[in-house]
């Protein structure tokens, strides 16, 4: 399940969410199976667990987030952690930086096996590539969607993978299947991006795993974008900023 999802099995998971009477507490060591199990019975994916910075609860990474459990395994508590003795550090977003980075490091170099996938909007006198994670509903990726021709002006190619924020059960996911099994693709694009209706039809794609490989590289929103080094920078960017940011990373 993608992080997106995961908010949806919280409910479930508070009032559902019974383990064994062994103490949780006393296998700081070792992954308490049964929680694993009643996790993945709930369709939520679980990389570790480990004990979080409070007493009495258990950090949970999934996907990229982080989660905390009570000791007792019934409550799940969906949140940041802050040190107020530290300047008010959030401790949540600082371990989830560290996440997204090593995740980054390993799962950009797989963007490589997806560029016969991607729909490429090239630069005449190309100098930078940018790859785009995009959502043909999200009003900011329209917004950088109609300033491609500013930042192919400044050398920069702009290539689209699909990242339905909604999931395989969103609008968005169907219309970027659409957009991907479409004859001109740029076209279709073209029309998705100012909200116009495309004729539906379906291909065998990669759209899912495209959407899959943006949750392991920690995207939660779109635009997001990466640079070639594989910087990822989430939000819309204008193509003058992009540049400055660029050209700062040399």
């Amino acid at each position: 399940m993608s992080i997106l999802n995961v908010k949806k099995s919280v409910s479930a998971l508070i009032v559902g969410l019974l383990i064994s009477s062994s103490s949780f507490a006393a296998v700081s060591n070792e992954i308490n199976e049964s929680l694993i199990k009643k996790l993945e019975s709930l369709k939520v994916d679980v990389d570790s667990i480990s004990e979080s910075p409070v007493k009495g609860l258990y950090e949970i990474v999934s996907q990229g987030a982080i989660y905390y459990i009570s000791e007792n395994g019934q409550y799940l508590l969906n949140g940041d952690i802050f040190d107020l003795d530290n300047s008010m550090n959030n401790l949540t977003s600082t371990k989830v930086a560290e996440i997204r980075k090593a995740n980054t490091a390993e799962h950009f170099a797989k963007i490589k096996d997806f560029e016969k996938d991607m729909i490429v909007y090239k630069a005449e006198n190309e100098k930078h590539v940018v790859t785009v994670f995009s959502d043909t509903s999200c009003a900011y990726c329209q917004k950088l969607h109609s300033e491609i021709p500013d930042y192919n002006k400044l050398g920069i190619t702009i290539r689209y993978l699909a990242f339905p924020r909604g999931g395989v059960n969103s609008n968005a996911y169907r219309t970027m299947v659409s957009v991907w099994c479409a004859d001109d693709q740029k076209a279709a694009m073209d029309e998705a991006k100012k909200r116009r209706s495309i004729k539906p039809v379906t291909c065998d794609n990669n759209v899912i795993d495209q959407y899959n490989l943006g949750v392991a590289l920690g995207i939660t929103g779109t635009p997001t974008l990466f640079l070639e080094d594989g910087t990822m920078m989430p939000g819309y960017l204008p193509a003058n900023n992009l540049l400055q940011a660029i050209e700062q990373k040399k």
